[in-house]
């Protein structure tokens, strides 16, 4: 798994503290607001125990609920994890979860209000491949479905094993005509974040463990096509926002981390130390399913789940970043803040004068007064 190198930090991509000074908003009130969107007025989270809320009157109240009641974090599977979300033109709210697939949600009807209609099955092969972590969402003025699944080999539990395997994650689109899924790229290295240019000429993907994102074109002589868009980004691209004049912002999730980047040159030792954590894990299973323990389920959950690299943050001064990217893939400017206690930043929303941050592991949603010059 070969990586560009990363850019130098330097110009528009040279370290600052533009975003410093974060604050802190509903602390232990909410674990993991991976996902924000903010529409009529109202902003919108995607949460751990497979909750979507909405802020009102700086107020947490529910929208709709996946999955199960669940005993904690450690049964996400059973919990449901909501991750991305989108609006569509008709005022439908679209969520992704990653064990239960993609939902469309009445927002604004009283009545029907947080009903919930399955659009993607977990169940269902799409071309011969059931999804397996379906990650994000994005909507084609006329309803055609974007989306991206992760892997398709390993759930989200078992996410640190992407980052060992080989990438099978994959681009789709979903025809809401013929409620058919269709593959357009696949073989990628964690897609994560998708999002459609103004004109919805192209798509852009994040390709979370290659640190670039792709272009894919919808339209056009080059219609079908896919191309680097940009990469050596200083870290994980995750979610992708975009504004009206065109510009892309990418929330960057994770920086470089060279042994992370020097064993995917390694396919032999990424190999034995998948197996190794498979052994492991599947180990404490078999000890659990003869002494049920809560901490034999924490321990399984621990082994292969992404908040297990959690303890990074604590080891190195893990950076919040911003990178803002023309329609040409030229780096415009970017917004970092380190030496806080605020790390791992996935997503964002402005509103009005502040920008609100989320993050799939932090306790809190973040705010910051807007910094200047960014989403212009």
């Amino acid at each position: 798994m070969h990586v560009q190198p990363q850019r130098s930090l330097i110009g528009p991509l040279q370290l600052n503290q533009k975003l410093f000074g974060i604050s802190k908003l509903y602390e232990n009130q909410i674990k993991g607001p991976e996902g924000l969107l903010y529409h009529n007025n109202t902003l919108y989270l995607t949460l751990h125990y497979g909750h979507v809320v909405k802020i009102v009157d700086n107020q947490i109240v529910p929208v709709v609920k996946f999955g199960k009641v669940c005993d904690g974090l450690y049964e996400e599977h059973i919990c449901g994890r909501p991750l991305g979300l989108k609006m569509d033109n008709k005022g439908f709210l679209y969520v992704v979860d990653a064990y239960y697939g993609i939902f469309k949600v009445n927002i604004h009807s009283p009545v029907h209000y947080g009903a919930k209609e399955q659009i993607v099955s977990m169940d269902q092969p799409i071309e011969g491949v059931r999804p397996k972590f379906p990650n994000s969402v994005t909507i084609a003025s006329d309803g055609t479905i974007y989306w991206t699944d992760s892997d398709t080999n390993f759930k989200l539990h078992d996410g640190v094993y992407t980052l060992l395997a080989d990438g099978s994650g994959r681009l789709l689109k979903y025809d809401p005509k013929t409620k058919q899924n269709t593959v357009l790229m696949d073989k990628m290295q964690f897609p994560n974040g998708v999002e459609l240019s103004n004109d919805e000429s192209f798509l852009l993907i994040a390709e979370t463990f290659k640190y670039r994102i792709i272009k894919y074109h919808l339209k056009g002589q080059y219609a079908g096509h896919n191309e680097i868009f940009i990469d050596g980004l200083p870290g994980m691209p995750d979610n992708i926002k975009k504004n009206a004049e065109g510009s892309f912002y990418f929330p960057l999730v994770m920086s470089r981390k060279p042994f992370l980047e020097n064993i995917g040159q390694y396919p032999t030792l990424r190999m034995m130390i998948l197996k190794f954590l498979s052994i492991t894990e599947h180990t404490i299973e078999m000890l659990e399913s003869f002494y049920p323990s809560i901490y034999f389920k924490k321990s399984i959950h621990w082994i292969g789940h992404f908040e297990s690299l959690s303890f990074m943050k604590k080891i190195f001064d893990e950076p919040v970043s911003i990178i803002e990217v023309n329609e040409k893939g030229t780096i415009k400017s970017s917004w970092y803040s380190t030496g806080e206690n605020v790390t791992n930043i996935c997503d964002f929303e402005v509103i009005g004068e502040n920008v609100y941050l989320g993050s799939p592991y932090n306790s809190f949603l973040g705010v910051l007064k807007l910094p200047r010059g960014f989403f212009k």
